[in-house]
């Protein structure tokens, strides 16, 4: 390993690596982005809403009948993270990738350091077998591995998705809830612990956590987080307006 470390370091000195922004050289070889750009990256009020962003109109208005407790994301459904997602999910861009799942432990890190509850297990969003086999990989699940290894919690394999529904993208929230009806099912035998964090990549109109968060509940979890890494803002909020998207509720 320190030999690889060292083949790298001397590989940045000779061809530095570009950011994933800017395409300027970035200091090291172990960073994706340079210091500029890094400092730029759009910023939720995670302290303002104690990291729960359901405490955010320009979220929770977005969100019909929410039945899970707790929402965190890692940032608005924006540019350039609007990019490197649908990079690394539908093209498997492996810097796009590395870059969402390094901001992504950081901004559990910084939850965990914050002191706010950890859940009692992980869980994540399922693909079809047949739809993961094309894809190569889940990016919920990879996601939901890197949470459960980092915060030291159980990974509880037990969501299955039972058949293909209709792309999501482009269907308003009533079309999302009708495609998901009889998708999942879960295969536990006994009680769920009292809190789990249920992981995706993005959150929309939450047709997906919701149906998810019922069947969690009714398996004996009495609280579901939702970890992803974007949340998409309510319509007519803008996600770079500071006066309405981040104003906490009355």
């Amino acid at each position: 390993m320190q030999l690889l470390d060292t083949l790298r370091w001397l590989w940045q000195k000779l061809l530095p690596s570009p950011c994933l922004w800017c395409t300027l050289p970035v200091l090291n070889h172990q960073q994706l982005l340079c210091p500029d750009c890094q400092a730029a990256l759009p910023q939720l009020p995670f302290a303002l809403c104690h990291y729960n962003l359901l405490w955010l109109p320009a979220v929770s208005n977005g969100l019909t009948d929410c039945q899970f407790d707790r929402l965190l994301s890692l940032t608005w459904y924006q540019l350039p993270f609007q990019h490197w997602i649908r990079r690394w999910k539908f093209h498997a861009d492996a810097y796009s990738a590395a870059l969402l799942q390094q901001q992504f432990v950081q901004l559990l890190k910084h939850y965990q350091a914050a002191g706010h509850p950890l859940p009692d297990a992980i869980v994540y969003v399922p693909m079809t077998r047949k739809k993961e086999r094309k894809r190569g990989f889940n990016q919920a699940k990879i996601l939901a591995e890197l949470a459960a290894n980092n915060l030291q919690l159980p990974l509880l394999d037990i969501l299955q998705r039972s058949k293909d529904s209709a792309h999501q993208v482009g269907l308003n929230r009533q079309q999302r809830q009708q495609n998901l009806k009889g998708v999942f099912q879960i295969t536990c035998a006994g009680k769920l612990p009292a809190h789990v964090a249920l992981i995706d990549d993005v959150v929309t109109t939450g047709a997906t956590a919701n149906q998810l968060t019922r069947l969690l509940k009714q398996h004996g979890a009495s609280q579901v987080s939702v970890w992803t890494l974007a949340v998409t803002p309510a319509f007519n909020y803008s996600s770079s307006s500071s006066s309405s998207a981040l104003a906490l509720k009355p």
